[in-house]
């Protein structure tokens, strides 16, 4: 999305009570392991189509709808598999397969990629179409019918436009690239380094300095 500018979406006023209760996967037992995984992506579910902010009632049928949507697709395996597709997308292989694929997008055969072209603004809009088109054609019916067409397509343009931000993107990218360094060498001491480094940003100067002001009050 270079050169295309959008406004840093408002943020959305929550309401004094909210509760952990209010999510949909509130029902589900923390201190059963076996509950995790489906727990985690109930509440990105949660996050992205905005369930906490419904009445108590339609969370509650969301919740038990969605459960039984999920137990009918794969039965009572369904942690097992989210927990089988995180461990092969971060598996040794596909980690190597994710290293091959940037080397050969930036140095292919060895030789450092020549800077593409700049692509025009209708190229950059009509890819914005697609890729919007692409978001809300993954999401099944039953889904949608569940929730609602209207929060579907809601909650997956919300997730489109977080990532229209060059700057969040660039920082994502970096917390990607810490936590890989960290993971992959913990023999050499990257945190530290990365605490000096960051400690050096005249942003985080400025909030240390707020923070420090608020602390002396």
């Amino acid at each position: 999305m270079s050169g295309w500018k959008c406004q840093v979406p408002p943020l959305i006023p929550k309401s004094d009570i909210d509760p952990e209760h209010c999510r949909v996967s509130a029902q589900l037992d923390d201190n059963v392991d076996d509950n995790i995984p489906l727990r985690v992506m109930l509440l990105l579910m949660d996050e992205v189509f905005d369930l906490k902010e419904r009445n108590q009632w339609l969370r509650r049928n969301i919740k038990n709808l969605l459960q039984q949507l999920i137990r009918a697709t794969y039965g009572d395996t369904i942690n097992r598999k989210i927990v089988d597709h995180v461990d092969f997308m971060t598996s040794p292989e596909q980690v190597a397969d994710y290293v091959k694929r940037f080397r050969d997008s930036y140095w292919p055969n060895g030789i450092l990629a020549e800077t593409p072209p700049r692509r025009d603004k209708s190229i950059r809009m009509r890819t914005r179409v697609a890729a919007k088109t692409n978001l809300l054609g993954i999401m099944p019916d039953e889904l949608k019918h569940i929730i609602g067409a209207e929060t579907t397509r809601k909650g997956i343009l919300r997730v489109f436009d977080m990532f229209q931000h060059q700057q969040l993107n660039r920082r994502l990218v970096y917390v990607f690239l810490e936590g890989f360094l960290e993971t992959m060498f913990p023999q050499y001491k990257f945190p530290e380094l990365f605490v000096k480094l960051h400690s050096r940003s005249p942003r985080v100067r400025t909030y240390t300095q707020k923070v420090r002001t608020l602390q002396k009050r």
